[in-house]
């Protein structure tokens, strides 16, 4: 798989601008096309940001689909690049979950990291190191080995 970023993975030292990552394998085999990691579980502030670095890829973007239980209320249209984006919730999408549709046909599928699962992974990390890391697994963390999303 190849990795083309737009934007560099954040790590505890990343600038709050970078929080998009895009894996593009040319086979399409991946089930992702890469990673976001939003600020806030606030959908309608967080996609302008999103959308403006997706533009170049998809050209212009029509609908947005996400599973409602993780974001705070969306409205159904957001307005962007002078027109209106779509905002499809649903409960039964696959969690942690966005795609992007442009007008072309073109769609993008990101999982999306949300603020609260990124807090759950620095603590883990933290308490890997405070507790001596490799010397106690008991509670189930080991180096290299990401939490479940």
């Amino acid at each position: 798989m190849t990795s083309q970023s737009t934007e560099t993975n954040p790590g505890p030292h990343a600038s709050p601008t970078h929080r998009l990552r895009l894996e593009l394998d040319g086979r399409g085999t991946g089930a992702y096309d890469g990673f976001w990691w939003p600020h806030s579980r606030d959908l309608a502030s967080e996609l302008p940001g999103l959308l403006t670095t997706l533009v170049p890829r998809l050209g212009s973007i029509h609908r947005v689909i996400y599973h409602t239980d993780e974001w705070a209320t969306a409205p159904r249209k957001l307005d962007f690049a002078g027109r209106q984006v779509r905002l499809d919730g649903y409960r039964h999408m696959a969690a942690r979950t966005l795609e992007i549709l442009g007008v072309s046909g073109a769609h993008l599928t990101l999982q999306v990291i949300t603020p609260l699962a990124a807090s759950d992974m620095t603590t883990a990390e933290q308490r890997w190191d405070s507790e001596g890391g490799a010397g106690r697994r008991s509670r189930g963390w080991t180096r290299g080995r990401t939490a479940a999303y």
